[in-house]
């Protein structure tokens, strides 16, 4: 989920659901478990949303750079991160 504010009747929220409070340090963690288990010299895809948090706020969270970042809409972004 991308939506930080919405209501429980939200057809996003009741669809994607919503991020906790807890988000930078959930974030965090699933992107340092993606990159343990992706094989070396494997390429993880990360798709941000930027409706209600900026995509820099959420890069904040990761330990590294993303290799690659492609702006597809007005909000959303496509980030590739490489593990060597």
């Amino acid at each position: 989920p991308h939506i930080l504010r919405g209501s429980q009747k939200s057809f996003m929220v009741q669809k994607y659901g919503k991020l906790d409070k807890s988000y930078r340090k959930d974030l965090a963690k699933g992107f340092c478990e993606c990159m343990r288990v992706l094989k070396s010299n494997g390429t993880l895809i990360f798709k941000w949303s930027e409706a209600q948090i900026a995509l820099s706020e959420i890069l904040k969270c990761f330990n590294q750079e993303p290799l690659l970042m492609q702006k597809t809409s007005k909000t959303s972004h496509f980030c590739v991160f490489y593990k060597e």
